[in-house]
């Protein structure tokens, strides 16, 4: 497919999207930077981008494999790794030394079997060991291991790093509108343990909003962290249809969003 060429005309670096002027003409184009692939540095007004107009679930155009023109980068989701080769058994040697295989993964399937049996068996014995409880309301993820991804995105902001699968807990300390520029999005700055504060933008098109939202109230996410100076940004809070990045959410009074 040929591509398109345009000219970055905006781009709202907090909240990781813009839009594009096309040189032919017609109406600007939303952009994400999740489009734009791994590129060593972040979009600037004025580049010239090449890229495949798509429409999104609601019939919006908006640009997909984006290119910044002059600047190379890697694919990360479109690109998947090639499957390896199976070798062709053509002897009766190589035959006859993995005739044995299927005999071995039997017997090491149930072992493990058997071993997953006896552990429930026993954890339903009287003094068996209980189920660890949930902590925080979530499954995925302790206290402790909280603690370490509000370091974790900490670190990331002292060193200006981007592109992050981030997950923590923070207060919220600010109610802000919701971004209604392209994909609507529920805005709110939580305050992690470790002192920074956060955006999160929640886009709503994709998942539930949180109606019940307060100041001073818990907030649980897991998402993808985005670099600036004010401490970050964290979107991604939801779903992706496609299955290309990885799941996000956000947890609050019990309930989980996505």
């Amino acid at each position: 497919m040929q591509h398109h060429t345009g000219t970055l005309k905006t781009w709202k670096d907090d909240k990781g999207f813009g839009f594009i002027k096309p040189s032919s003409g017609g109406k600007d184009l939303f952009v994400h930077i999740r489009d734009f692939g791994n590129i060593p540095r972040k979009p600037r007004v004025g580049d010239i981008i090449h890229y495949q107009p798509i429409k999104d679930r609601e019939g919006r155009l908006r640009a997909a494999d984006v290119q910044i023109e002059g600047l190379s980068r890697n694919r990360t989701v479109s690109q998947k790794r090639s499957q390896p080769q199976i070798p062709v058994r053509n002897s009766r040697h190589q035959t006859s030394n993995n005739s044995g295989r299927p005999k071995q993964l039997s017997r090491v399937v149930s072992a493990i079997i058997f071993v997953m049996v006896g552990a429930t068996v026993y954890n339903a014995l009287p003094g068996g060991s209980p189920p660890a409880p949930v902590q925080n309301g979530s499954a995925e993820h302790s206290t402790a291991g909280v603690q370490n991804d509000n370091q974790r995105i900490l670190q990331a902001y002292r060193n200006h790093q981007s592109n992050l699968q981030v997950s923590g807990t923070g207060e919220v300390v600010k109610l802000l509108p919701d971004d209604l520029e392209g994909s609507r999005h529920q805005r709110f700055i939580l305050q992690l343990s470790s002192g920074i504060t956060i955006l999160i933008a929640h886009n709503i098109d994709l998942a539930p909003r949180l109606n019940s939202l307060r100041t001073g109230d818990s907030v649980s996410f897991n998402g993808e962290y985005e670099w600036n100076n004010k401490g970050g940004v964290v979107h991604w809070t939801h779903r992706d249809p496609k299955g290309h990045h990885p799941h996000g959410w956000l947890e609050h009074n019990a309930r989980r969003y996505q």
